[in-house]
């Protein structure tokens, strides 16, 4: 099952069969586990007016929060979404996401219309200044050494390290995208893009020892559509290690779209245990 094909069984609600290869470690990807909660969440959307269920959300999503609960497996998930309000401005949504009865993810999402405001602040963190994405070889997929997901997503990496290598560094950059693009580019294929990257801190460690996403939380500044990304995009990436200790690192990324404009602030905390 293609990735679209998830997104649109995921928009339907119900029982998701997610395929083989979509995971990091023992567990779902994370990226596609906050991917499938926001399009279950934008079919209810959608379905409460009798529209396509993978068609656009009334209004453009602004920020979205995953938590995960517990590690979920290849096969079959059940997604639910509800409307928790309707504003004249936002509408705030909620899904679930369950496996043999147990609740392992859970998101919140909140879409606003577009309105006019005096308010209007440059981003303080430009686009770094990185090679051309075609200059850089990107990560291969190596079976039993590279995460799964890999054989989805293209990462080409430009500042940091690589994973467990004792690193002095605790930031990362790169260009990303997906390896098949997608028919048109929607909000879903920015949140599984978002978090491709391995957690910043871990090029620290000197040896492999686990981490995770406890909380993630994804806020968009540009609205993400067919009209406004390619569907072929490579996205700029960059990561900050705000803070770590006690076993829990706490970072913040930046995406940008080709042309240079700010795309989306991804923020996240992560257990680290080494």
């Amino acid at each position: 099952m293609s990735l679209n094909s998830m997104l649109d069984a995921a928009a339907r609600g119900g029982t998701v069969e997610v395929e083989d290869g979509w995971t990091q470690g023992r567990a779902i990807y994370g990226g596609l586990t906050g991917a499938l909660l926001l399009a279950a969440i934008k079919g209810r959307l959608r379905g409460s007016s009798g529209d396509d269920p993978r068609g656009s959300a009334p209004h453009p999503l602004r920020s979205m929060t995953v938590s995960f609960i517990g590690p979920a497996t290849t096969g079959a998930v059940e997604i639910d979404a509800e409307v928790l309000r309707v504003g004249s401005n936002v509408v705030q949504c909620q899904a679930t996401l369950r496996q043999g009865g147990e609740l392992v993810a859970t998101a919140l999402a909140a879409f606003g219309r577009h309105r006019e405001s005096s308010i209007s602040v440059t981003p303080t963190h430009p686009m770094p200044g990185m090679p051309a994405a075609e200059s850089i070889e990107a990560f291969p997929y190596i079976e039993g050494l590279t995460p799964e997901f890999y054989r989805f997503v293209e990462l080409r990496q430009v500042g940091g390290s690589v994973p467990f290598s004792g690193a002095g560094s605790s930031g990362l950059s790169g260009w990303s995208a997906l390896r098949e693009p997608p028919e048109e580019f929607h909000e879903e294929h920015l949140v599984v893009l978002a978090d491709a990257w391995p957690p910043a801190t871990i090029q620290m460690l000197s040896g492999f020892a686990p981490a995770s996403s406890l909380t993630w939380t994804l806020e968009l500044v540009a609205e993400i559509g067919p009209d406004t990304v390619p569907a072929g995009a490579v996205l700029a990436y960059e990561a900050t290690t705000d803070a770590a200790r006690d076993g829990y690192a706490h970072t913040h990324a930046m995406m940008w779209h080709p042309d240079g404009s700010l795309m989306a602030i991804s923020r996240q905390t992560i257990t680290v245990f080494g």
